[in-house]
């Protein structure tokens, strides 16, 4: 029997990419041990109840402290690992020295187009070269290949979440509230890590939207980040009964009422991954960001972009995000509410 130990990723959308891997492996190797670290609560709650993983591990960095987690890391998975599996995208000193500390003597991972000797990607002793047309799912599956495991893409699994009866219930309860007959969840946030909040598409285009379909009931999505978008988007509805506004909800509670709604409108973020894993039609502006690396998996989807000639510009680095051609994201800017309005009426039509 192996034992692996699976590196944290930050990004929800990053570790919920790596759900259809933990499936591959079950499948495969059912008697094999897999031991899930993660550094965040919200990671935690997407992975909590995967029957894939063995054992699921929280370290509080934010609380902890980023500097104490090399002894944790030895003191706890230190020589008890056969391998280490860094998935896609991992380009990051951080991720490298963690299946490095470990100890495990199989360290499975990616080579990267940018930064790659920089950022300790020679730590690892197996690896794939990065392959920018393929989606992260897709490379996560290829990295599977040095466990013995191969996959055609039409046979890879979906992303997944496991909800209890119970958390789904709740959601159901909220359908039956009296409204329009569409429910269509919107995410007008991203993270703002590293510049990522240029990814956002402005929030008076998702306020005209809003409007163009009278017929429907909007729940607005987000964090505490999000607060003042949500709140101006509502702010602007006339018939302010048709908008509920879910700020700062547990996330277990938003994914299963994700999972109610009729359609999801939303930028490049983690909830786009998860609306996707809940099997929702998903209409996703994108702008710096390579379509290929993270549309929708497995679900029906649109993507709106402009087309302009220097997106994407974004690739897999420590390096913030910015805007290449000095032109402040006009891949953003420029897309247009009649683009999103006939986007989603065409998810709605064929729903």
């Amino acid at each position: 029997m192996e034992k692996i130990l699976v590196t944290p990723l930050v990004g929800m959308g990053d570790t919920l990419m790596t759900t259809p891997a933990l499936r591959l492996i079950k499948s495969h190797h059912p008697d094999w041990h897999i031991t899930y670290f993660t550094l965040s609560t919200s990671n935690y709650e997407l992975l909590k109840n995967n029957p894939y993983i063995d054992s699921l591990w929280f370290y509080p960095a934010k609380t902890v402290g980023f500097l104490k987690g090399p002894a944790h890391i030895a003191k706890n998975f230190f020589g008890k690992y056969s391998i280490s599996l860094t998935f896609y995208p991992a380009n990051r000193m951080a991720y490298n020295l963690f299946a490095l500390i470990s100890g495990a003597p199989k360290r499975i991972g990616h080579r990267y187009l940018h930064n790659n000797f920089s950022q300790g990607n020679w730590l690892k002793n197996y690896t794939v070269r990065e392959n920018p047309a393929l989606h992260c799912v897709e490379e996560n599956i290829r990295i599977l290949s040095f466990l013995g495991i191969s996959c055609e893409k039409e046979a890879i699994p979906r992303m997944e979440i496991f909800l209890t009866p119970e958390e789904r219930e709740k959601a159901v309860d909220f359908r039956k509230r009296p409204g329009g007959a569409e429910i269509i969840g919107v995410h007008a946030g991203t993270s703002t890590f590293k510049g990522q909040d240029k990814r956002r598409w402005p929030r008076e285009h998702f306020a005209e939207l809003i409007k163009r379909f009278p017929d429907c009931r909007f729940v607005l999505f987000g964090t505490k980040e999000e607060a003042e978008t949500n709140g101006y988007i509502a702010s602007t509805v006339a018939d302010r009964e048709r908008v509920t506004v879910l700020d700062n909800r547990p996330l277990r509670e938003a994914i299963a009422t994700i999972g109610m709604c009729d359609a999801f409108v939303t930028n490049d973020s983690g909830l786009m991954h998860i609306a996707a894993a809940m099997n929702v039609p998903t209409l996703v502006f994108l702008g710096p960001t390579n379509p290929a690396y993270i549309y929708p998996w497995k679900v029906r989807h649109k993507i709106v972009r402009t087309g302009i000639a220097c997106s994407p510009c974004f690739y897999y680095s420590p390096k913030p995000l910015r805007c290449i051609a000095n032109i402040n994201f006009k891949c953003m800017s420029d897309l247009t509410v009649d683009m999103a309005e006939d986007g989603l009426m065409e998810l709605l039509k064929n729903g």
